[in-house]
């Protein structure tokens, strides 16, 4: 069985995420660019950044709808104008309750649909890579990518307009079918 440290390592070296992995502390939660200390969230955005401001929220769990805590978050995506930077990747770990959350911007796009890489990974749970596509994107596939797209509302907090979306993940335990 692989750890997930272990997995974090690999990745790394292998040139698929940039970052290394971040203590809990040292994460931050955002409110459209007010940053406070939070365990299971992680601030991409900031302030003058090209795009709208996003925040995705979600839950990590078990094939038997179990929460998985402390499960490593990855993300990886293009800023605003389609562009990929180091500042639009990081790592953080699901809470108590299997929840984590995120702010950065509406990715541009970036050879086809907007799209944010997002990975999920625990001790003795295979290691899920997908991606984040979001529904009224004109270049999303009618026949499978727009079945997995997800809906943003839009809010306005402190005088800025945000995006808020919901995804959830579902983990497998390793060996099981």
């Amino acid at each position: 069985m692989i750890s997930s440290s272990r997995i974090l390592a690999l990745l790394t070296a292998i040139g698929i995420l940039g970052i290394t992995a971040f203590a809990p502390g040292e994460v931050l939660a955002a409110s459209a660019g007010e940053a406070t200390p939070s365990p299971n969230a992680l601030n991409l955005w900031r302030p003058g950044d090209s795009g709208q401001p996003l925040r995705i929220s979600g839950w990590v769990r078990s094939t038997n709808g179990k929460p998985i805590p402390g499960a490593t978050i990855y993300i990886r995506q293009a800023d605003g104008t389609g562009t990929y930077t180091p500042d639009y990747q990081g790592a953080l770990k699901a809470g108590k309750d299997g929840s984590y959350r995120f702010s950065t911007v509406l990715p541009g796009q970036y050879y086809g649909i907007k799209h944010i890489h997002i990975g999920a990974v625990h001790d003795g749970y295979e290691y899920l890579d997908t991606e984040i596509v979001f529904k009224g994107d004109p270049n999303l596939d009618p026949d499978s990518d727009s079945k997995l797209a997800i809906h943003l509302e839009e809010a306005t907090v402190n005088d800025k307009t945000v995006l808020f979306g919901r995804f959830d993940m579902t983990l497998r335990p390793i060996g099981s079918d």
